[in-house]
């Protein structure tokens, strides 16, 4: 069996985390260019996941037993990861992409009281303010300027809230578990979670005879692309950082997503100027916290 990868320095842990969220800034997009609905969505894309993960573990040589303590862990990380990626595709389709992306940047508070209660360990009360008032200001933006429904809003929080649930159930995990493995089993228990949900909503299944090419070319893209090898990435970020640092970096994902929406769907996405400050004023609260954390450390 191949030795795990030292952990990396928090030089390349904070240039490979911005790299990833880079990335997943993408998923927004693909998920607004395929023209399935979330369920399906969610499902095609862990089945290219799934198919491309056992290739990569037989290539770096690595076992797939675990304790079953941490294959209990892994089966609970992906129930939230399907939880998450069904809300935010859900989202996504009901009230566009703008919504979706700025929801997730709430992501920061839901870490703020999650992280310690998982590390077991003291919560930071600048970190809960600075969390909440994004959280309210995202509440107020998306609601006002966007003109969206309680149901975007809350499938939009929701999915801040499980991204932030698995995401620092993983910070935990990462340490212990090599991160191929953990794909593996976690994003297998998300393709059972997904599956169920056909059992509830029958009349959503999309046999794959009924895919587009396009929709096909797009789903490889957002399974390879923009999941297995971000996925990875973050997993290996989170053996050195905390999770509660790559949840900030996740806050930019909106930044990114939006521009390409802009680009992309200019008619559909159209916001006044008052929501770009308004984005402007919450990451600049993300920008300050992570500007008080050094400044603390120095």
């Amino acid at each position: 069996m191949k030795t795990p990868p030292p952990p990396l320095g928090p030089g390349p842990a904070h240039a490979l985390m911005h790299l990833t969220v880079f990335v997943w800034g993408f998923t927004a997009i693909l998920g607004r260019l395929i023209s399935l609905s979330a369920i399906p969505l969610v499902w095609y894309r862990l089945l290219v996941v799934l198919a491309v993960m056992p290739f990569i573990i037989w290539w770096r040589g690595l076992p797939l037993r675990v304790p079953f303590a941490q294959l209990r862990s892994f089966a609970v990380a992906g129930t939230l990861v399907a939880l998450h990626w069904l809300l935010f595709y859900g989202c996504i389709k009901h009230a566009g992409v703008a919504v979706a992306v700025l929801c997730l940047s709430t992501i920061t508070f839901f870490t703020a009281l999650l992280e310690p209660l998982v590390f077991k360990r003291r919560a930071v009360v600048s970190e809960l303010l600075i969390g909440f008032g994004v959280m309210i200001g995202v509440g107020f933006l998306v609601k006002v300027e966007t003109n969206t429904d309680f149901m975007g809003l809350m499938m939009g929080m929701g999915s801040a809230l499980f991204s932030s649930a698995f995401g620092t159930l993983n910070g935990k995990l990462a340490r212990e578990s090599r991160g191929e493995v953990m794909t593996l089993y976690e994003l297998s228990a998300a393709a059972v979670v997904t599956t169920l949900f056909f059992v509830l909503q029958p009349g959503t299944f999309v046999s794959p005879a009924s895919l587009s090419g396009t929709d096909g070319v797009l789903l490889l893209v957002l399974g390879v692309g923009c999941t297995v090898l971000p996925w990875m990435w973050s997993l290996r970020v989170l053996q050195t950082l905390a999770p509660y640092a790559m949840a900030l970096a996740v806050s930019l994902e909106p930044v990114y997503a939006m521009a390409l929406a802009w680009f992309i769907f200019p008619g559909a996405e159209q916001l006044t100027w008052r929501f770009y400050v308004g984005v402007v004023v919450l990451l600049g609260l993300v920008v300050l916290n992570t500007w008080r954390k050094r400044a603390t450390k120095s």
